[in-house]
């Protein structure tokens, strides 16, 4: 179901959250959006304001950015998608660290929406 669609939403919000676009995050993110970290649950408001004040600053992410996905699997159930895998951010010439994350999105017959994003630091099994 409109996989192709997701992939490419999925690719212009990444986008978007690296340019610090909080119109079109808005727009892509449910109303209750959330974002878990190690250091907690972020709602979508907090973290908008966040991106508008860093922006403000000077301070998102001046150089650019991007993701790069190492690992990915996408697993659809009706109108809900979850995207889990391994990946990590490129800002400027500086890799960060490599992290697990999962996303979980929905179509609601019109659009995909990313209803919540967690990732903490990818655990090495070797």
């Amino acid at each position: 179901m409109h996989q192709e669609d997701l992939t490419q939403v999925r690719e212009s919000w990444y986008s978007a959250f690296f340019a610090g676009d909080v119109e079109h995050l808005a727009r892509v993110q449910a109303d209750n959006f959330t974002v878990t970290t190690e250091r907690g649950v972020q709602s979508k408001k907090s973290q908008i304001d966040a991106i508008s004040s860093a922006k403000r600053n000077g301070s998102w992410f001046p150089q650019g950015g991007q993701k790069r996905d190492t690992e990915l699997t996408i697993r659809s159930t009706g109108s809900s998608t979850t995207i889990t895998g391994q990946g990590y951010t490129i800002s400027g010439q500086a890799q960060g660290p490599l992290v697990a994350f999962s996303e979980a999105w929905e179509w609601d017959g019109d659009a995909w929406q990313v209803v919540s994003l967690s990732y903490s630091a990818a655990r090495n099994y070797n």
